[in-house]
């Protein structure tokens, strides 16, 4: 059976225009990295990362860190 092609990570100023449901759903391992900057994945899901997170150039280093792998599958 083929292995399916995961997204790679994008670049920091796409991935600040997502919506954050759109990141968790793409991206899953994102989830705990969300929780863990306490960001409120429920409440927040149509907001994009820029909007939910004052300064969000830390978190969006901490999901393209954790998204890193794919660019290597």
């Amino acid at each position: 059976m083929p292995r399916s092609v995961l997204p790679p990570p994008p670049g920091p100023a796409e991935l600040a225009a997502l919506p954050i449901h759109v990141v968790v759903r793409d991206y899953p391992e994102t989830l705990a990295v969300l929780r863990d900057a306490g960001v409120d994945v429920p409440a927040l899901g149509g907001s994009t990362l820029a909007e939910a997170v004052p300064e969000p150039g830390p978190l969006l280093d901490a999901i393209r860190a954790v998204t890193a792998w794919r660019a290597d599958a």
